[in-house]
């Protein structure tokens, strides 16, 4: 009996071990069917993921923001030391919106701070030709008679009988002229052109550069070479080539060249076909000192010019006037230079006062029909 139950107990216990045995490989079973379960699953989510990263990575306004503005902004030249301005002359606008000055009694440009403060960015204040291939703050200059800049925020200076380029790095060299007076031969290497003094330069919007020399239309091209533009006046009493007293250039979004001539205080347009039409006659009562009109291209592509007083746009062949201007102490009577913000506001270069016979001259901005005074000239003797 004791036998016979010692193997019941015996038989009992491998049956309990092996039923206990059998759980555990069940149990091990499900939870190995639980981690592939989760790995699947772990797997599907990390595969879509990827996918919508990739599809958000792909699209177009994804790839814009990544790749960042397709145009960053232009800087001007850098800047020198501060000065203070003697006497304003030629304006223009950068492509950050700075407002350049040339100093016509300091030899050098110089451009305003917003803090009021002028800093000299070409010429070392002395009247002379020299420093191409360094510094422009070191360079001598002669008598810049105008100023533009380029689209890549180069500056461009017609110096004597050169015209001079500063880049952003702030180094100067000289692009056109020899510095000697003559006529320019058609194809002409630009550095070898006698160019007259003073001349008058423009760019025109995709960046070609015109010059007016007082007898000629010239236009650089991409070889280094002056081209020749032959202007030739098909109607009105001053028939033939339009090549005696020119002055200002402007060149409009059309391609039309624009320029201002002694001839009657005259506006002239100049088709690509080189047919010459006159589109007003500016007063010569109304110009300070008697000079021709200036000339500039507006935001809006139009080239605008003044009559002392006024500015006036060019709308098909004729002058139509666009601002009159009054200040604090008066009319606009003798405006001398003036330039487009890239918001159309415009800088001024004028002498204030009644007739304008004030003994001073100042530096404005109009926009939205108020002046803001820039700089004044408060020591100058009247004549």
């Amino acid at each position: 009996m004791k036998v016979m139950e010692s193997r019941e107990e015996r038989t009992s216990e491998h049956s309990a071990e092996a039923f206990i045995e059998a759980l555990i490989k069940e149990a091990r079973q499900h939870q190995h069917r639980r981690y592939v379960a989760f790995a699947v699953i772990a797997i599907l989510v990390i595969a879509a993921a990827s996918t919508a990263v990739a599809m958000l990575t792909n699209h177009p306004a994804a790839r814009k923001v990544a790749a960042g503005p397709t145009k960053p902004k232009v800087a001007g030249p850098p800047m020198g030391r501060a000065v203070s301005l003697k006497l304003a002359g030629p304006l223009a606008v950068g492509p950050n919106g700075a407002l350049y000055v040339v100093d016509e009694q300091g030899h050098e440009v110089l451009v305003r701070l917003t803090n009021g403060q002028f800093r000299v960015v070409a010429g070392d204040g002395k009247d002379g030709f020299s420093g191409d291939g360094g510094p422009a703050t070191k360079a001598a200059l002669s008598n810049v008679s105008d100023i533009t800049f380029a689209p890549d925020g180069d500056l461009y200076m017609a110096d004597g009988g050169r015209v001079r380029a500063l880049n952003t790095a702030g180094i100067i060299t000289t692009i056109a002229g020899n510095g000697r007076s003559g006529i320019v031969a058609n194809g002409t290497p630009a550095l070898s052109a006698p160019l007259a003094s003073p001349l008058y330069i423009t760019l025109s919007p995709n960046g070609r550069l015109y010059i007016s020399d007082g007898s000629q239309l010239l236009r650089l091209t991409a070889t280094g070479k002056l081209a020749t533009i032959r202007a030739v006046v098909t109607s009105g009493l001053l028939k033939g080539p339009l090549d005696r007293n020119l002055s200002q250039i402007a060149v409009d979004a059309h391609g039309d060249i624009d320029v201002s001539g002694f001839n009657g205080w005259s506006i002239w347009q100049v088709d690509p076909n080189g047919v010459a039409t006159e589109v007003g006659t500016v007063a010569e009562a109304r110009r300070s000192s008697g000079n021709t009109s200036i000339l500039e291209r507006g935001p809006d592509g139009a080239v605008y010019g003044e009559d002392g007083s006024n500015i006036l746009r060019i709308e098909g062949k004729r002058l139509v006037t666009s601002y009159t201007f009054t200040t604090v102490k008066g009319q606009y009577f003798w405006l001398t230079y003036f330039a487009f913000a890239p918001n159309g506001a415009i800088y001024a270069d004028e002498v204030p006062g009644d007739m304008g016979f004030e003994a001073h001259q100042q530096l404005v901005t109009v926009a939205g029909g108020y002046v803001t005074l820039l700089w004044q000239e408060k020591n100058r003797v009247a004549a």
